[in-house]
């Protein structure tokens, strides 16, 4: 199906394909998408995390809602288990590359998903989800989100945090507002991180990490995944690789190479900087970071990290 396979592995923290794809009617190995099981299977044996988000028309039943796309995700990997397969630890991660496939990994983008119940957790962990962000941009049992201009955690949500981490599950911190991330701080005893933000000194919004955030991420053992999303990079009309490489650039400057990674975004962004139109236009992200921050940074940066921290958690 391929020829030559592109240098680095992938480990990407986050996209919204699988329920783009659901909602759409469209297939998982090939599609009009910003990704695809086609195009991602030129990588050496990426790992690609497959975030449960729901639009607001689907959150009067949100758990229900989630669960359909779940049965849709496995029903996809299913039809081709030849390429891909699902991951929910780190010794099947392992056994799939060594079998060339494609690793799969379900997170959850919302914690509202879990209608306030921690057996809803738990079934959603046997279901194979593995990372959960606590939030979206708005409040939840669990917390306020980035749209939220005052709230953290609540009491609920630092039992999901505790109950997270017991279960092995990642505690993704993306799209909370800076009152629940500093509750994050204060009661997470576990590596935590942010699937998909960028610097927030670079392009302020309050999607972005402030400095002080991105040490607390790195402080914890973490990841902070770089977002392809245009206004989290640059205030200017539309945004190229260059802008990426800026946010890569002050982020290794705050917290050095071992807690930056990738969380692109592909099919939760309405729209993607110039140059970076689907997962196969990341290899040429993958060579300007190559070209500015040196090999190891960038195996780093597009794998390593990431891989170094589900090694400790699962």
């Amino acid at each position: 199906m391929i020829g030559v396979r592109f240098l680095f592995e992938l480990f990407d923290a986050h996209c919204d394909t699988v329920c783009k794809a659901y909602e759409r009617n469209k297939e998982l190995f090939e599609n009009d998408l910003h990704l695809d099981l086609k195009r991602l299977v030129h990588f050496k044996t990426p790992v690609q995390f497959f975030a449960l988000w729901l639009d607001k028309a689907y959150l009067e039943n949100p758990f229900e809602e989630t669960m359909k796309r779940i049965d849709f995700y496995y029903e996809q990997l299913k039809k081709n288990e030849d390429i891909v397969s699902h991951c929910s630890s780190y010794d099947d991660i392992l056994k799939n590359k060594k079998e060339g496939k494609i690793c799969a990994v379900l997170s959850i983008e919302g914690g509202e998903a879990i209608e306030g119940s921690i057996e809803k957790l738990h079934k959603f962990y046997k279901k194979g989800v593995r990372a959960m962000t606590l939030t979206w941009n708005y409040k939840n049992e669990i917390g306020n989100g980035a749209g939220e201009k005052s709230g953290g955690i609540t009491e609920f949500g630092i039992d999901v945090i505790s109950e997270m981490e017991r279960l092995g599950m990642i505690v993704d911190v993306s799209h909370l507002n800076d009152e629940s991330f500093w509750d994050v701080v204060k009661y997470a005893k576990k590596p935590f991180i942010a699937s998909h933000s960028n610097s927030r000194k670079k392009t302020n919004v309050k999607r972005n990490l402030t400095d002080a955030q991105l040490k607390a991420i790195a402080n914890s053992g973490g990841v902070v995944g770089i977002n392809m999303c245009p206004i989290f990079l640059t205030r200017k009309p539309a945004a190229v690789i260059d802008d990426i490489c800026i946010h890569i650039d002050h982020i290794m400057k705050v917290i050095g190479s071992e807690h930056i990674g990738i969380g692109c975004d592909f099919d939760g962004i309405d729209s993607t900087p110039k140059g970076l139109e689907d997962v196969l236009c990341v290899e040429k992200l993958m060579n300007c970071v190559e070209n500015n921050f040196g090999t190891t940074s960038a195996k780093k940066m597009f794998n390593d990290n990431f891989m170094a921290l589900v090694s400790k958690l699962w």
